[in-house]
């Protein structure tokens, strides 16, 4: 069946019976007519017109029966998986991944692309532009089914602009969304990617029952999403810039000890490598070779060598500080622990944990704290929501 999208696809969605019906079947779907009307307190007449609507024009689908004891068979409702498609992008230091994600939040297809030779913004650009369109194309996916493309980036988002890629410092003032609607024609969203994370999961992850809830990102960089009520607040790149202690390290930033300059991946690599090169000095010949990465670096821990277990403590109470700064102000019901590091490591994600546990007073409610994998593609669902929220 061929979608019916308008060519401003949002607006075919802004009535509110029409919204609250989508809403409601993504959510808790499949329902019948009468369980959609039930819980979103529409009329039967117009739950009837809404969804009769959204068959006709290819959104919803009716689907298997439901034998009842009165022998009578509602037939459920559920979104057509391909009725439309949306691009995830994220954007890491070293790569950025892309992913066609389907009408009902389904990981169709994906990419990962090394981003680590290239010397230009316009470079860059390309890349993304290529890539969707490419992909677009292997799956056969129509222009007109497209609803656009999220892209989650790290660094201050100003007006869709890329004002600092926060990770990676050839990169300046990128006008992604500029660039890709023009390029590609597909409407694009941008935002921080701790944000289009924090998303992903109040989509269709830890978060969908939480109203409030804290989204911790720490590999390279240390970020966080702060949700409040149901919405996301934008104080990106805060956390990592929480200075604890004023006479610490430089962090890039100018400031002193900053919560990255004790927990990032690369400060941790540098710490270790200091240290293994101080013990050299002195004779102690030790059997870890240089350079070692983090990921090395935590395995050695885990298997009980605590040669480097103070510099991942130290990490822990860095970033379990500014934590706990956030939970007395936000106060949420759940806390995402993510990024390379935590992991990489379940003596650092435990250091951590028990940490924040360890300062919180006895009157402040305790979190629930969960751990996400970098590797799952819920992160590019969350940039892909960006575009899905103007229609659910």
């Amino acid at each position: 069946m061929k979608t019916r999208l308008t060519s401003n696809k949002a607006l075919y969605f802004r009535e509110d019976n029409t919204k609250a019906v989508m809403h409601c079947i993504r959510k808790n779907g499949p329902l019948s007519r009468s369980e959609v009307g039930e819980k979103t307190q529409i009329s039967k007449p117009t739950v009837t017109r809404v969804t009769n609507a959204l068959i006709q024009d290819g959104f919803l689908e009716e689907i298997n029966a439901v034998k009842t004891a009165r022998g009578r068979h509602p037939v459920n409702l559920d979104l057509r998986a391909d009725a439309a498609y949306t691009f995830g992008v994220n954007i890491f230091k070293n790569h950025l991944s892309v992913a066609l994600v389907d009408f009902k939040l389904n990981v169709v297809d994906t990419a990962q692309l090394s981003i680590r030779g290239l010397e230009s913004v316009s470079q860059f650009l390309e890349l993304i532009a290529d890539t969707v369109l490419e992909m677009q194309q292997k799956n056969g996916v129509s222009t007109e089914k497209v609803l656009g493309i999220g892209v989650g980036a790290p660094g201050l988002i100003e007006d869709v602009v890329v004002k600092d890629f926060a990770l990676w410092g050839k990169l300046r003032n990128i006008p992604l969304a500029e660039f890709l609607c023009e390029r590609t024609s597909f409407k694009t969203k941008v935002d921080n990617n701790c944000n289009t994370w924090l998303f992903g999961e109040m989509w269709n992850g830890y978060a969908q029952d939480c109203s409030d809830a804290l989204f911790i990102l720490n590999s390279e960089g240390v970020g966080c999403g702060i949700a409040q009520a149901g919405v996301i607040r934008d104080i990106s790149g805060g956390l990592g810039h929480i200075s604890v202690n004023f006479h610490g390290d430089r962090c890039y930033c100018g400031s002193r000890g900053c919560i990255e300059t004790y927990c990032s991946t690369d400060h941790i690599e540098q710490k270790t490598q200091e240290r293994l090169v101080a013990l050299q000095r002195v004779g102690d010949t030790h059997r870890y070779p240089l350079p070692i990465d983090f990921k090395t670096i935590c395995r050695i821990v885990e298997n009980g060598d605590m040669l480097f277990a103070d510099i991942l403590l130290e990490a822990a109470a860095a970033l379990a500080c500014g934590i706990v700064s956030l939970i007395k102000i936000f106060y949420p019901q759940i806390i995402i622990l993510s990024g390379t590091l935590f992991e990489a490591s379940n003596f650092y994600y435990n250091s951590v944990v028990m940490e924040i546990q360890s300062q919180l007073s006895s009157g402040v409610a305790l979190p629930k704290f969960v751990r996400r994998n970098v590797s799952d593609t819920l992160f590019e669902i969350g940039a892909a929501a960006l575009i899905l929220q103007e229609i659910f």
